[in-house]
């Protein structure tokens, strides 16, 4: 895991980049801290490691090139959910649900399409869901809908953890998910439908029929989550492929046949 201290003095920074109040992030996790502690909730941590311990994992993001891909993916490897752990983020389950995949792990801050969250929640996906401060609303209005149909859930911040929530570091779902797969080594990460460009896929908001172009908010967290890619690629030997055009440095291009 990313010591927590190198981690905090990195959101330190992006949190002046982006105008957030740093108490509302940990007033968001005591929140839900509490809910998850009343609810008897233990994250199930040792499934995440064994879902993703040298293990192959692919990370399907929310960008305009996911359903292509994922098209071409499915072709090549029917039978992905057997070969390689799915990890969604967040907006991207609804695209694996309407192929008839369900993933293994889903990032989330909640602010995708939650029928599909619920779908798989119902399917034993296992929830890792984010509390920050522009979604505590969300948190105590779904939270609760989505304990009732799982016991599988992570709760992860990216300020100070409060147990049960957990830090593993990440800012946005897509890069989340990549700091969660290499806590666990997970080997290869290949990343699908995270192209950090100026366009927003229609899967990254449950109100887009189509794809838009970013708006300013938008293309700063994108780029961060280039950035954090690149930097954890570059500094802890870590094996990233991506199917996008725009792979971040440290990370490898790749081609399907």
């Amino acid at each position: 895991m990313i010591p927590l201290k190198i981690w905090l003095e990195k959101y330190r920074k992006i949190s002046n980049i982006m105008g957030y109040e740093v108490s509302q992030d940990r007033i968001a996790t005591r929140k839900f801290a509490e809910i998850l502690k009343t609810a008897h909730i233990k994250p199930p941590l040792n499934e995440l490691q064994r879902l993703l311990s040298n293990r192959p994992a692919i990370i399907f993001g929310a960008g305009p090139s996911l359903d292509d891909s994922l098209d071409d993916l499915l072709r090549i490897f029917p039978e992905i959910s057997e070969r390689f752990t799915l990890i969604a983020a967040d907006g991207a389950t609804q695209a694996l649900i309407e192929r008839g995949k369900v993933p293994h792990i889903i990032v989330t801050d909640l602010d995708g399409d939650i029928s599909s969250l619920l779908y798989s929640a119902k399917r034993n996906s296992i929830l890792a869901i984010h509390a920050h401060g522009d979604n505590m609303e969300k948190i105590s209005r779904y939270v609760k809908e989505i304990i009732s149909a799982t016991k599988r859930i992570v709760g992860t911040t990216q300020v100070e953890p409060v147990p049960p929530i957990r830090n593993f570091g990440g800012f946005t779902d897509g890069d989340r998910a990549v700091f969660i797969a290499y806590n666990y080594k997970a080997n290869p990460i290949i990343l699908v439908g995270m192209d950090f460009g100026k366009i927003v896929g229609k899967r990254s908001k449950p109100w887009l029929t189509h794809d838009v172009s970013a708006w300013d908010d938008k293309l700063k967290k994108l780029e961060i989550a280039y950035r954090l890619i690149s930097w954890l690629a570059t500094n802890f030997n870590l094996k990233i492929y991506t199917l996008s055009e725009n792979a971040p440095p440290g990370t490898e291009k790749i081609c399907l046949e």
